[in-house]
């Protein structure tokens, strides 16, 4: 039997806690240490990474957990909407079914 990763609790010290329970344990820890919640934050990349609100930037510069995918500029795709074809009034846009090949129909 394998054993598993030991964090410690960045609200108090003397909690010892399983990697695979951490998030849930910082759940519940935040809520009863509210002083120490207000000075520290998540880290974006990981919710288990938290850290002091001066050192955020910092962290977030080295966190491991930060992709390549992060320094490029965010290409959204362009969503276009079915028109409704022909003389049919709106009431029926409700109805509009697309195919697997994407064209627009009515049922």
């Amino acid at each position: 039997m394998e054993l598993e990763a030991i964090e410690l609790c960045p609200y108090d010290p003397n909690h010892r806690i399983p990697a695979s329970r951490l998030q849930y344990h910082l759940a519940s820890c935040k809520n009863k240490n509210p002083k120490i919640a207000k000075k520290i934050v998540n880290c974006k990349y990981n919710v288990c990474h938290m850290v002091p609100i001066k050192r955020l930037k910092e962290h977030e510069a080295n966190c491991v957990n930060r992709t390549a995918v992060d320094d490029e500029p965010l290409n959204l795709l362009k969503i276009t909407c079915p028109s409704v074809e022909g003389n049919e009034n709106f009431s029926n846009a409700g109805s509009l079914v697309l195919d697997d090949k994407g064209k627009s129909g009515f049922q």
